[in-house]
């Protein structure tokens, strides 16, 4: 009974985790979504362009012998495929930049196999095959990427269990967070429940882990398993043993301004990439959100037009001038930063005002 007890428990507090205080927060928010449709030998990808006014499509073929798409994700605007090329895989991700004008691309592998891929909120994650290298033997990797629009290129990042002895890996994401977890047994130790959290922080530019091992030493008996849920970009964990029910429980979240994961919820951050920032007017610029544990959002765009609640928008500024963007978003956390209009100047004297504004 005390089992049962526990263990409900445990189940009732992760479902109402599910049910309340979901907010729509990613790493990275496509101002404007493509979609993609895929066959055995190619990935088409379109996205309207409201400057254009028309739709903008790209077509890859990987067409030959051997080589064929074997499965494609997309979640707003972020797009992934997998290709099988003879015996190996390789994952291209995708989306459409607005600041370059044309779809970003990045491909990793080979690996002998793909599992667990997914599209949520900004990042493509999944459990790849490595094959053996002259140092390392055959082992598996956790593999998860973001965009950043401030760099134009995916930030990519890889976890290493602690192979071989390993099982049970899982890659799980939302709201921008990565998830590993496996359990762990070093021959003569008792076995570990291992999980290991990720968030990319795109205003210093990088990922930032933690990790946390659950020993069961003192159950000897069992293995400790961890259940956990995703809420606004904070991670709540249950711990539970087979026999005892739920022993323990966490709530783990991530400070961006000290750049570390410390017990307690996620604390909003405000942060934005605008596209371009130096122009002539009339200037369409694209604002790419990159906040994190966001809930709602708001614009103001410094030209006395109306604000904007959309979550990536784009404005057109339509008299040169300086203008001060400001995000703000749930939480005490605002963002701001200048964007200078030019009308009838030169590519160098654009350049020298560039460098001044910056």
């Amino acid at each position: 009974m005390h089992k049962f007890r526990a263990t409900y428990l445990g189940a009732f507090i992760l479902g109402w985790l599910l049910a309340v205080g979901v907010a729509p927060a990613a790493a990275y928010y496509s101002p404007l979504p493509a979609t993609a449709t895929f066959t055995s030998n190619s990935v088409s990808r379109t996205v309207y362009d409201p400057k254009l006014k028309k739709p903008w499509g790209f077509i890859s073929w990987f067409g030959g012998d051997n080589v064929s798409v074997v499965d494609l994700k997309q979640h707003n605007g972020v797009i992934a495929w997998i290709i099988k090329h003879g015996t190996t895989y390789q994952v291209t991700c995708s989306v459409y930049d607005p600041g370059a004008g044309t779809f970003i691309e990045d491909t990793q592998g080979p690996f002998t196999d793909i599992s667990q891929f997914q599209i949520v909120d900004g990042v493509v994650a999944y459990v790849a095959g490595m094959p053996p290298t002259m140092s390392d033997p055959a082992h598996p990797e956790f593999k998860y990427a973001t965009y950043d629009p401030a760099k134009g290129a995916w930030q990519n990042r890889s976890h290493f269990p602690s192979w071989p002895n390993v099982s049970n890996l899982t890659v799980a994401t939302k709201d921008g967070v990565v998830v590993v977890s496996y359990t762990w047994e070093l021959i003569g130790y008792a076995p570990h429940s291992v999980l290991a959290v990720d968030i990319y922080n795109s205003a210093i530019g990088n990922w930032h882990s933690a990790s946390q091992g659950f020993p069961s030493s003192f159950f000897t008996d069992n293995i400790l398993t961890c259940q956990y849920v995703i809420t606004n970009s904070t991670i709540y964990t249950i711990l539970f043993h087979p026999t005892f029910g739920q022993v323990g429980s966490d709530t783990w979240g991530y400070d961006a301004s000290a750049n570390h994961w410390y017990l307690g919820p996620t604390k909003p951050m405000a942060h934005f990439v605008a596209q371009p920032k130096l122009g002539s007017s009339p200037l369409w610029v694209w604002f790419t959100d990159m906040s994190i544990a966001g809930a709602n959002w708001s614009w103001d765009f410094g030209d006395n037009t109306s604000p904007s609640s959309d979550r990536s928008p784009y404005h057109i500024f339509t008299s040169p001038g300086n203008f001060q963007v400001t995000q703000w978003i749930s939480g005490p956390s605002t963002y701001s930063q200048t964007i200078t209009v030019l009308k009838g100047k030169s590519l160098p004297g654009m350049l020298h005002l560039l460098l001044l504004a910056d």
